[in-house]
């Protein structure tokens, strides 16, 4: 009998989650274990890359995974066979690479092994395939480590010293940063134009809209002269021109990747783009379904909107079973043939059976919703195309054309499930034909102005930055928290605004770095981290090249710098002591306004804060800046305007503003601590103009009183939490007031508001 042995085979994966679904599936011949992410990295404390030896990096155990190496090496010595099973990106394979280096496995070994769903078919299969670790793809991410380095600590620590030690640089970050600011100056230039909307209701019912004045095309009409003389063509008989019906197709929408995930996660589901990935991370790795833990969604990191055959067969099979065999969509071919460890695939659901309703009771309330969105969205794309019939109607009267478009859905196809946001509009097809006539029986005219262009929200940002090629869609959800950590952007409603210390980042990095903040050079650096990853470029000619640039644009932004540090800046504040003008100082915080005679013994203390003060470059060259009046006005803010809302001492509640909007504090909030927060109807008046001031008296109290008396009343008709017994309190989300138990995080019930 041949002699057994208690030896396993090792898996290392990065997180437990899918340690658990994975063990599971291989059985008892196999233990996996996880490596928690990233083991080594550069170091946080300096530079980490020799720039004069080919841009070596320096490479040290992440703070805290000592341990987890430690065990990890004691695990691969107790085994048969080592295998490397991080996330199939660029990322996984340098986080492969870096534990193979720190267990010392021979780095030809075909170790490494990848797959782009955790479904048993998938991790079996992947398990007979192994692979050596691709050197192309970790010096693609070791490129792109690098490059950030290079820009992070090389202009961070002047920016430190120029506006504030809070401050970075990102070489992805900053273009994102630059393409609000851009919107935000073109918002601000933006002059309204009149122009008129003109549309009529003719007889047999036909509403048409003014399509074309003189044979030229008009979207908006703009000339006050033809308004009038249209004026003058009401209950005039047209003639019909064209009358015309075509036979037209709508496909369905394609697969989600990761930039359309986060896009429909947030105008859908009000998600972020981290919370977007964060829960389609847990619906990857796996659920307890049934008492089996399952990964329920493919990789959710990924540029491609391809499906593998055997997920085709499987929807094919579903819509023949569910919708019949008119429903079934063109099968695409692969552009390659497939294989497990293929990465590149769209975001879908690893079981289609796996409906929504069947999972209800096993994801909480967001994996729900977000699950929700990936499995109709890959069951739409697999559907026929929509097909309809439309007609199109023009009526002319003298140069003037009236237009108008009527459908008909022949086959309803994907439309079964969704219909797109821009719904045809449906009808029947009136009998007419052209030369037949008709009357203009009534005009509307509806006079507007033209609106700036909106603002970016998160799902519009991430649309934008994938368009322009910046950065890789997996990063979107750090580039945005960034922006936010770092209070270069605040959020009114979903819009993105930059703040004050935004704009002066973006201005100087914009002055002083042309080419980190160009959005064409940013894409075209995607591309070539690309070509690394394929083996078509060298990494460190790429560093090279890109260094040598970078290095002459720090090397003048520094003297620069110094120059300024060195210079003394004279404000228009006089200091309180009576020792002159107060000079401009650049601190921890960012600048500030100091007593002339700082630098002297017996120096006076004196300091304002110039936080949210714009300082035109102009005055800060010339040596004098005037923010006198800018420095009162700031001190008023902060001092608070007088309301008409009162304590129950009958003291007077001040409206303030704080680092999450407006509030009221009481004078004496140094004595009673008394604060409140101010309802967001309230909150929108106010950032709108909308609240009446009265002898210098914000006219707050009659709002706020009917509001709260409206929330006392849901509160009372409300009882107690049926749950728990604790009382309510009214909560404020995306879709307005709700009711939530007081007994959070105990309790999590929450319960929807009767409309009557």
């Amino acid at each position: 009998m041949a002699k057994t042995t208690d030896k396993k085979n090792l898996v290392i994966v990065e997180s437990p989650a899918k340690a658990k679904t994975i063990e599971k599936i291989l059985g008892k011949n196999f233990q996996v274990v996880a490596s928690f992410g990233h083991v080594r990295d550069l170091p946080k404390s300096k530079l980490g890359v020799d720039v004069e030896n080919n841009f070596t990096p320096s490479y040290s155990t992440i703070k805290g995974k000592g341990d987890v190496i430690k065990n990890l090496k004691a695990l691969a010595k107790k085994s048969d066979k080592v295998y490397l099973a991080s996330d199939p990106d660029r990322e996984g394979e340098a986080i492969a690479w870096h534990i193979a280096y720190a267990l010392k496995l021979d780095e030809n070994d075909t170790n490494r092994i990848e797959f782009n769903e955790i479904t048993e078919h998938a991790i079996k299969e992947s398990i007979t395939h192994p692979r050596q670790i691709d050197m192309n793809k970790v010096n693609a991410q070791q490129a792109r480590r690098i490059l950030d380095r290079l820009v992070g600590y090389g202009i961070s620590s002047l920016l430190w010293k120029s506006i504030a030690s809070n401050t970075s640089a990102g070489r992805v970050q900053s273009v994102a940063l630059k393409l609000i600011c851009d919107l935000e100056n073109e918002i601000k230039k933006f002059v309204p134009v009149k122009f008129w909307e003109v549309k009529g209701d003719f007889s047999n019912k036909l509403k048409l809209a003014l399509y074309k004045v003189e044979g030229k095309k008009v979207d908006r009409l703009t000339d006050g002269n033809v308004v009038k003389e249209i004026k003058s063509i009401e209950k005039k008989e047209f003639t019909i021109s064209e009358a015309k019906v075509s036979k037209r197709t709508k496909n369905s929408p394609l697969p989600l990747k990761t930039s359309t995930l986060q896009q429909l996660a947030s105008s859908y589901l009000g998600f972020s783009a981290s919370k977007t990935m964060r829960v389609a991370q847990g619906l990857y790795e796996g659920i307890d379904v049934n008492g089996t833990h399952k990964g329920l969604i493919t990789y959710m990191r990924t540029d491609s909107t391809r499906i593998s055959e055997d997920a085709q067969e499987m929807a094919k099979n579903y819509i023949l079973e569910n919708f019949g065999k008119e429903y079934l969509g063109v099968k695409k071919e692969s552009k390659s043939k497939q294989k497990i460890q293929d990465a590149h695939e769209a975001i879908r659901p690893t079981d289609i059976n796996l409906t929504p309703s069947i999972l209800e009771v096993s994801l909480d309330k967001d994996q729900l919703k977000l699950y929700k969105l990936i499995w109709e969205r890959f069951l739409i794309s697999q559907l026929a195309p929509m097909k309809y019939e439309q007609f199109e109607l023009v009526a002319t009267y003298d140069k003037f054309d009236f237009r108008g478009t009527i459908n008909k859905i022949i086959f309803d196809g994907y439309y079964k499930i969704f219909k797109d946001e821009d719904e045809l509009p449906l009808g029947d097809f009136p009998e007419i034909k052209i030369g037949d006539k008709t009357k203009l029986e009534k005009l509307h005219i509806k006079e507007d102005f033209t609106k700036p262009p909106s603002r970016f929200t998160e799902s519009s940002l991430v649309k934008k930055l994938e368009a322009e090629g910046i950065g890789r869609p997996s990063t979107y959800a750090s580039i945005i928290e960034t922006l936010k950590k770092r209070e270069y952007v605040k959020i009114e409603g979903k819009s993105f605004i930059p703040t004050e210390l935004g704009f002066e980042i973006e201005d100087a990095l914009d002055k002083n770095f042309p080419n980190i903040m160009n959005v064409k050079f940013t894409a075209e650096m995607e591309n070539q981290l690309d070509e690394v990853a394929e083996g078509e470029e060298n990494w460190i000619t790429l560093l090279s090249v890109f260094y040598k640039e970078l290095k002459e644009y720090i090397d003048k932004f520094a003297e620069k710098v110094e120059e300024e540090a060195n210079r003394r800046i004279e404000s228009d504040v006089p200091c309180s002591c009576g020792k002159g003008n107060m000079i401009l100082k650049t601190g921890r915080f960012g600048r500030y306004l100091a007593c002339p005679e700082v630098d002297k013994d017996g120096e006076c203390k004196e300091k304002i804060s110039l936080k949210g003060i714009d300082i035109p470059a102009e005055e800060i060259k010339q040596g004098k800046i005037f923010v006198r009046d800018k420095v009162e006005e700031l001190v008023k803010t902060k001092q608070g305007k007088a309301t008409d809302v009162k304590t129950e001492n009958g003291d007077m509640y001040l409206l303030k503003v704080g680092r999450f909007g407006s509030y009221l504090e009481s004078e004496k909030y140094v004595q009673d601590n008394l604060r409140m927060p101010l309802p967001p109807e309230i909150r929108k008046a106010l950032a709108n103009n909308q609240i009446q001031e009265k002898d210098g008296v914000m006219q707050i109290n009659a709002e706020l009183s009917k509001l709260l008396a409206e929330d006392e009343k849901i509160l009372k008709e409300a009882g107690v939490c049926e749950k728990c017994g604790r009382p309510f309190k009214i909560g404020r989300g995306r879709w307005g007031k709700f009711l939530a138990c007081t007994g959070y995080p105990e309790c999590k019930n929450i319960r929807k508001i009767d409309k009557k």
